[in-house]
């Protein structure tokens, strides 16, 4: 009975053969893989950070833009304003109606007069303006005219473009460091020159080459002592 049991329990508990095969390429993908994806993230985040910079410039464009326009108008108005009343001042028509007995007499005035010419603004007569031509020119250099501005007040790159192109600045700057650290390695790793070489075998010395050094002769008495000088 006791084996019985056991052949059953052998029989039961048998288990499928698994044959692990491994494919050498799918394995070379899979270790050389983290770092493609690292590279994928990096190219990645530049684009999304150049592509934000593109925005962020259009969007400054604008506001500038629009800017202009509004200080375009703002100077058209007052130009409106100056020319009204200049018509005001200077367009008058009055009119005056004398009786007399025998005939009607109607007098109009008509006072569109410049007010630079015959003195009426307090100008200088022509012998005095002779006179001060240098200090007219000098408080026309003190006060130039005021052109439109060109570009907007406030810096063209904001806070946010300048981080993301110190960020882009970064990479940059990471990608030099590595390139340099390569070149270092590069040197380092050389082969020693000819003129190494070249010693190294001299000092071994050729068998075809004469030797440099003359062999010293030291006479040896038997009752001398071994001289120092003949090693």
């Amino acid at each position: 009975m006791g084996r019985n049991k056991k052949k059953k329990r052998d029989g039961d508990d048998r288990r499928q053969r698994l044959i692990l095969s491994f494919d050498e390429e799918k394995r070379r993908e899979y270790l050389t893989g983290f770092h493609k994806r690292k590279v994928e993230r990096k190219k990645a985040a530049i684009e999304e950070i150049k592509q934000r910079l593109k925005e962020e410039q259009k969007k400054l464009r604008e506001e500038r833009h629009q800017e202009y326009l509004k200080m375009l108008a703002e100077r058209e108005e007052a130009l409106e304003e100056a020319d009204e009343l200049d018509r005001l001042v200077t367009a008058k028509t009055e009119s005056v109606q004398y009786d007399h007995p025998n005939h009607t007499v109607t007098v109009t005035t008509i006072s569109d007069l410049d007010l630079s010419g015959a003195q009426l603004l307090g100008l200088p007569t022509p012998e005095q303006g002779a006179g001060s031509g240098p200090e007219e020119e000098v408080s026309s250099m003190e006060k130039p005219t005021r052109a439109l501005p060109r570009k907007s007040r406030d810096p063209l790159l904001s806070q946010r473009i300048s981080s993301l192109t110190a960020s882009l600045h970064a990479h940059s700057r990471k990608k030099v460091k590595k390139k340099r650290l390569r070149r270092a390695q590069d040197t380092t790793k050389k082969p020693p020159s000819a003129t190494r070489t070249s010693t190294a075998g001299s000092e071994l010395g050729d068998p075809g080459q004469a030797p440099a050094l003359s062999a010293r002769t030291c006479p040896v008495s038997a009752g001398l002592s071994h001289n120092p000088a003949c090693t």
